[in-house]
This record gives structure tokens, C-alpha cells and sequence, in this order.
């Protein structure tokens, strides 16, 4: 899976070198213990053929209007299905760019087993430089085409100048065997990023991404994740609240069904006082589905006045399904209000009867008590191109697991 290392800049032959030593990791490290991925040391994964999926990139409709379109295809920068970038952003190439890579790979975990194998394999390089002259913009990442024993590797980094505003759309449609974009996003003081990401890759792929953010003094954060595609899906999110009054809002849905498993795994810093975080986090589980949230709020010695609030709810459809939670705070400084936790339940059968005793049908009422859990989440979403976007995903798969009786 590794590429010929003698080719790349010094940063990625050290991160293919980490990874090689390392591998996919399975249940004995604690961070994977729910979802390892050790079994994809054995897969034989390539990089798919680009130049077959162009033509069909091109033709690709937007899901949002008016959003400039970057067209990953097949895990690379296809530049001719993509958009022109609005006034107020430089789009370039990481990949052959050693400067910028060194830069980029000083700020990834160490260890981490995406944040090594996608940076070494770097099948796309994006960087996106957002300045205060981009004012109300969206960009979409739209990730297209691949095959089942094709792997993706795209590389995202994106910087906002301070006092600049983005807003922010990944939509993940690919057909790879394995999917593992890495986002790195650095917010300026001031900045403001509204994101949404739609997770719906082929129904047999694997889907381990990392995203990792940093925040600087007075930005603000919202995020918001529906994750429903794969057989396997990890979607990790990193962030580092670096400078004072920062503010991060959280929200994450997944949806499981049949033999899925869905991991949402955070893990949120508090580095200096002054700032706050809220993360909600819902899941609906049919079948024999699992669910997996992790959620890690670290709060610095010296992060005084911090408030980190995170809540994960799980809602199972069958009693085959299981829920994990592990929601965790490590706290060092004495003056916070932090909290976190956990339910999981089945359907509430008084609700269900008092629905279909006002004449509507049983799979229209589970659907809507389905949205009604889920409601709490979508509410979280300030933007409403991207909040109409997203409640059409939520209803469709409602609707199909109410007529499942």
C-alpha cells in the first residue's frame, strides 16, 4: 500500500516510515479497541485510474447551488471538473510543493495511522488560502468515483486569514475499498468556518478519515457531520483551541444499518482559558449495526474558565444493535465547567401507539419519531443551504428504516 518512498520529499518519507512501522492498528491500542482496522494491513488496495473517471467527474451535478466545486476524483485533483475559485482564495498543489508539505506535516499527530499512510500516499495535495476579501463563500470538496479495490489518500489543507469566514462542504460519494481523507484546517483569529459533511461512500467501503483543527484567539466553529455510507466508518475530528474566546461547536450524526459499523471519534484540547465547546452527538441503529463514539475534552493546566460540554445519544431500532460510548474529560485546571454523557433506548412504544391511534400508518410514525431524536442534531446547523441539504439525507434514510417493520 506504501508508495516507492525513494521519490517523495523528506516529510513523507518519514511519514511512510512511521507507518510502516506501525500498520493498521487493532483491539490492544485502546483508541481502536472498538473499531480495528488491523484487517486492512491484508487488503491489496491501489490507487484507482484517474484518467477513466474524468469524463464522469465533469458531468457531476453539485448538491448545493452556487457552491465552487473542488472535484476530488478517484482520490486526485481532477482540474478540469473543477470550478474556478471565488475572489479572496488561491487554490495550489501540495504535491509538489516540499516546503509547504514539511509546514503541513509538523502539525500532525505523530502517530496516528491516517494521518501517516495518507500523507505519505498523498493521492491528491490541496491547499486552499482563504482571505478576508472571500466574503459569504462556499466551497464544496466533492469527493466522486473510485473502485472496490481502489484507495484514496487526498490530502486537504486549508488556511483562513484572520477576520475571514468560510463555508466549508465535503461530500463523500466514492466507491474505493478504503476512503482516508486527512483535513487540516487552520482558523486566524476571528475566523469564522461553518462546515457540513455528508459520509456516504459505497455501501462496502471503509471510511477512515481525520480532520484536524486549530483555532486561534476568537474564532468560531461550526461543524456539523451525517455519517451513513460504508461497512466500516471512522470519522475523527482533532481540534486545538490555541487562542483565547475561541468557540467550537461539535454535531455529529450517524446511521447504521444492516452489518455497519459507524465510529465517531473526538478528541478537543482546551489549550488556553476563555474557551468553549459543545459537542452533540446522535445515532439510530437498525439491524445488527453497531455504533461508536469516543469523545475525548482536554483541558490545559493554565485553560482556566473553560466550559466543554459533550452529549451522546443512540437510539436502537432492534434489540440486535449495539451502542458503545466512551465519552472521557482529563482535566488539569480547577476553574471549568465541563461535562459529558450518554444514554442509549429503543423507540418509546407509547409514542408509536398514540401516532397510530390518530390513523397514521406504523412506518410513516417510526419515521417521524426517528427525525424527532435526531432533531436536536440538525438544529445545530446555522446555515440553511447546508441544513436543507442535509435533513433530506436524515428523511430518506428515516423513511426506509420506519417501513422496515
Amino acid at each position: 500500500m506504501l508508495p516507492d518512498t525513494t521519490s517523495l520529499s523528506p516529510a513523507r518519507q518519514l511519514a511512510a516510515s512511521r507507518f510502516a512501522a506501525q500498520g493498521w492498528p487493532g483491539k490492544s491500542v485502546e483508541a481502536f479497541r472498538f473499531t480495528p482496522l488491523d484487517a486492512l494491513n491484508e487488503m491489496a488496495l491501489t490507487s484507482s485510474d484517474h484518467a477513466a473517471l474524468s469524463a464522469a467527474s465533469a458531468g457531476a451535478d453539485a448538491p448545493i447551488a452556487n457552491a465552487a466545486r473542488i472535484a476530488i476524483d478517484a482520490g486526485r485533483f481532477n482540474a478540469e471538473a473543477s470550478d474556478a475559485m471565488p475572489a479572496g482564495m488561491q487554490l495550489s498543489d501540495l504535491l509538489d510543493n516540499a516546503e509547504k508539505q514539511a509546514a503541513v506535516f509538523a502539525d500532525l499527530p505523530e502517530t496516528h495511522p491516517v494521518a501517516n499512510l495518507s500523507f505519505a500516499e498523498m493521492s491528491a495535495g490541496i491547499h486552499l488560502h482563504v482571505t478576508k476579501a472571500a466574503a459569504d463563500t462556499m466551497v464544496m470538496l466533492d469527493y466522486q468515483g473510485g473502485g472496490s479495490d481502489g484507495a484514496s489518500h487526498p490530502v486537504i489543507v486549508i488556511e483562513i486569514d484572520e477576520g475571514a469566514s468560510l463555508r466549508l462542504i465535503e461530500n463523500h460519494q466514492s466507491a474505493h475499498g478504503l476512503s482516508a481523507p486527512l483535513v487540516m484546517i487552520r482558523m486566524g483569529a476571528n475566523s469564522q468556518l461553518q462546515h457540513a459533511r455528508l459520509q456516504d461512500v459505497a455501501a462496502q467501503g471503509h471510511f477512515v478519515g481525520l480532520s484536524h483543527i486549530t483555532l486561534h484567539a476568537g474564532a468560531r466553529l461550526n461543524s456539523f457531520t451525517l455519517a451513513k455510507g460504508g461497512a466500516i466508518s471512522r470519522c475523527e475530528t482533532h481540534v486545538e483551541m490555541q487562542g483565547e474566546e475561541a468557540n467550537c461547536e461539535l454535531s455529529h450524526i450517524y446511521l447504521g444499518a444492516g452489518t455497519q459499523l459507524q465510529d465517531v471519534t473526538t478528541r478537543l484540547h482546551h489549550a488556553v482559558p476563555n474557551c468553549q465547546s459543545n459537542q452533540v452527538i446522535r445515532g439510530v441503529l437498525d439491524d445488527t449495526s453497531r455504533g461508536v463514539f469516543q469523545g475525548m475534552v482536554r483541558v490545559a493546566p493554565d485553560a482556566q474558565k473553560t466550559d466543554g460540554q459533550q452529549m451522546s445519544r443512540a437510539l436502537l431500532l432492534s434489540r440486535d444493535a449495539e451502542a458503545d460510548a466512551k465519552p472521557e474529560l482529563e482535566i488539569f485546571a480547577d476553574d471549568v465547567v465541563c461535562s459529558h454523557g450518554a444514554t442509549v433506548g429503543e423507540l418509546d412504544e407509547t409514542h408509536l401507539f398514540y401516532l397510530k391511534s390518530r390513523g397514521i400508518p406504523e412506518a410513516e410514525a417510526r419515521s417521524l419519531l426517528i427525525r424527532a431524536f435526531l432533531l436536536d442534531g440538525l438544529e445545530q446547523i446555522d446555515d440553511e443551504d447546508m441544513a436543507g441539504w442535509l435533513a433530506e439525507a436524515v428523511q430518506s434514510w428515516a423513511d426506509t428504516a420506519g417501513e422496515q417493520l
